[in-house]
């Protein structure tokens, strides 16, 4: 049984892209698995944005069609996009970290002053350092993006010091999200983003780490009473979106120049720009709705940065390993985070 095929014939595209009607006469389909809400922004503001270009461009010849999100988990996404599973999907570095180290440069701690700063910065760093070194081997990268920057949200404790995390239980994304928070003294949760709602409203959780617009988009803020900030951010997740190397080779030169005139950079602002509108209007709407929302004092900040300074550290010596400069590639992130602001 062709796998792609039962898939196809027996998803129905999502509800939320229903507006964009399938090309009869289309010669090449993506077939994309997403697992999050349609709302997400890396889905209406980066597949979509993608298909919407893409489509019209080509004038059908190539096409998008997107999966109700049952195909398989998301850390399988890698799998499934290089076996042809599916033809493209995007999953963060926590669920690919072995192969993937270097785009986490971006996760690090004070390197999200907005996630388009981020997302910028994390495409240029990449195409600049990072691409020589092969980590996408076997799969063709779309872009790099981030969510805003996270920070720490609570339901009934509110962490005042630096000291108050201390053997609390925080929802967080995988990888260096969890190890990061590991280091604060916390209890890390790791789970995907369908998960948020139910630990957070049974109280399975203290809390959890993201940006505000992941709070109000997964609608957990009626349970949140407390935000803490970090200048730049705690951390965020880096995404990445890839396609099936050979659907990608299949279509003709001409084909591949539309797509990337829209991938790349553009769609990192893309994604990232609707993340960081979202994360604006997020912040006032909790705000306004009685949660108590502050910045980290001074002290705090320097336990965060004493307690995070080893991963990047960490960071650096792997990134020696893949052959990149890694202090050259840190500093020039660093630069293009300040020009992309």
């Amino acid at each position: 049984m062709n796998i792609k095929a039962t898939i196809v014939g027996s998803l129905a595209v999502l509800a939320a892209f229903a507006g964009i009607s399938e090309p009869v006469s289309a010669k090449t389909n993506f077939l994309v698995h997403i697992f999050a809400p349609p709302q997400y922004p890396n889905n209406s503001h980066g597949w979509k944005y993608l298909k919407e270009n893409v489509e019209r461009d080509t004038q059908g010849r190539v096409t998008f069609e997107f999966t109700n999100g049952k195909v398989g988990p998301p850390p399988r996404g890698w799998n499934m996009v290089t076996t042809g599973v599916v033809d493209a999907a995007y999953l963060h570095t926590g669920f690919e970290r072995k192969r993937l180290w270097l785009p986490e440069v971006s996760r690090l701690t004070g390197h999200t002053p907005s996630a388009t700063a981020q997302s910028v910065a994390s495409w240029r760093t990449y195409k600049k350092f990072f691409e020589k070194a092969n980590e996408f081997k076997g799969v063709k990268l779309a872009t790099l993006y981030s969510f805003s920057g996270e920070n720490l949200w609570t339901i009934n404790k509110p962490v005042e010091k630096f000291e108050d995390l201390k053997g609390m239980k925080l929802r967080t994304g995988a990888g260096l999200s969890a190890n990061i928070l590991k280091a604060f003294d916390v209890a890390p949760v790791p789970s995907t983003a369908a998960q948020i709602f139910p630990m957070v409203s049974k109280g399975v959780v203290d809390g959890m780490t993201g940006p505000a617009a992941l709070v109000t988009v997964l609608k957990v803020d009626q349970f949140i009473k407390h935000g803490r900030r970090y200048p730049g951010a705690l951390f965020t997740l880096a995404w990445t979106p890839i396609l099936n190397k050979q659907k990608w080779d299949s279509i003709s030169a001409d084909d591949q120049a539309i797509m990337e005139k829209y991938m790349g950079e553009p769609m990192a602002r893309s994604v990232a720009g609707e993340w960081d509108r979202r994360n604006v209007a997020s912040l006032k709407k909790m705000a306004a709705a009685g949660v108590s929302i502050k910045d980290a004092s001074p002290a705090f900040v320097a336990a965060i940065e004493a307690r995070t300074a080893f991963f990047t550290e960490q960071w650096l010596e792997r990134a020696k390993k893949r052959g990149v400069d890694g202090p050259a590639a840190l500093a020039y992130f660093r630069q293009q985070l300040k020009e992309a602001q």
